[in-house]
């Protein structure tokens, strides 16, 4: 069988690459107006004042077994002056839920929560505050039919207050959600101006409106640093569960801008409340990013990241046996 495949692309290689091209030749001719006058070429200045910069990024490991998700879940802040990156402050949980009832997306909100905690307790420290992902994405798109206020007046930097529920997954979701919410609400009021969430990864096609992502399409056709223009965006009322965020948040408008920082990188998604912040954040991060990266936000994300050998002690350490290598498919192991 494998035979046949690579007989089967050797023969319609050459199809297939005419193929593509004709497909990116279509779909320039369809965006060539729109990039003209949305795409932003831009040089940053040189010798731009170096700022205090506080990243933060987490991490996350689960398994599934027979009885529960055993998780682990770490965040880390840095601070970095410019020329040196400090270790601020971080943290770890590890516990196990009952299967289902959404224990994946609940582990995620966790490390989320954990997150803005830090950006909470440290922001006062930075002059810029970066986390990675996007804003619309941290928020979510959670429907209630009721708001939640059990989290408004007992929220702390230090604790997790919905996993003290126990008793019911779905109780333990929303107050997850409604907590999370109540903690970007908190960060907005604090540190709006210098807040900058920034993602790799968007498949939004609000600008170009084709089949194709907007991050795919500037990556095919833009060169250099460069920016679109800013796109207002509102945070809808609807899909915020805390009563208290709610009063922050509802119908607050914020922006979202796609960025190259360097040359030879990547396009980022930028979400952020001022617009006129925007150069200063390019100015800023392109001066320190790698390969289009800022720098900061790099180093968090190693540290934070649980790698296979992560795993492998953790496994150990819990008595959880190593999976065998066998033939059986591993769905019916």
């Amino acid at each position: 069988m494998i035979s046949r495949l690579y007989n089967e692309i050797l023969e319609n290689k050459q199809r297939i690459l005419v193929s593509t091209a004709e497909l990116k030749n279509q779909l320039f001719a369809m965006v060539k107006e729109k990039l003209d006058t949305k795409w932003i070429t831009y040089l940053p200045p040189t010798n731009i004042p170096s700022k205090n910069i506080l990243a933060i990024d987490g991490g996350m490991w689960s398994k599934e077994t027979r009885s529960g998700v055993v998780f682990i879940v770490d965040a880390e802040a840095v601070l970095y002056d410019g020329r040196n990156i400090k270790r601020v402050d971080d943290k770890v949980l590890i516990d196990a839920f009952r299967p289902g009832n959404h224990a994946k997306e609940r582990i995620s909100l966790v490390m989320q929560l954990m997150e803005l905690q830090l950006a909470i307790k440290n922001g006062d420290k930075a002059d810029l505050i970066l986390l990675d992902g996007s804003l619309a994405k941290k928020i979510g798109r959670h429907k209630v039919t009721e708001k939640i206020s059990d989290i408004d007046d007992v929220f702390t930097v230090d604790d997790i207050i919905s996993l003290k529920e126990r008793e019911s997954e779905e109780k333990m979701h929303k107050l997850l959600v409604a907590e999370n919410h109540y903690a970007i609400s908190l960060l907005i009021e604090k540190y709006r101006e210098k807040l900058l969430f920034i993602s790799k990864n968007s498949k939004s096609s609000d600008i170009f409106g084709q089949p194709y992502s907007d991050v795919v399409v500037l990556e095919l056709f833009t060169q250099g640093i460069g920016y679109t223009q800013p796109m207002e965006k509102t945070i809808e009322d609807k899909y915020v569960v805390s009563k208290k965020a709610s009063r922050i948040m509802s119908n607050l408008k914020f922006y979202t801008s796609l960025v190259r920082l360097d040359k030879d990188g990547r396009i980022l998604k930028f979400d952020f409340f001022e617009r006129g912040k925007l150069l200063e954040f390019i100015n800023t991060l392109a001066a320190i990013s790698v390969r289009g990266y800022p720098y900061p936000l790099l180093e968090v994300h190693k540290d934070v990241r649980i790698s296979r050998d992560d795993v492998k002690r953790v496994m150990r350490l819990l008595g959880f046996k190593p999976k065998q290598e066998e033939w059986w498919p591993s769905q019916f192991l």
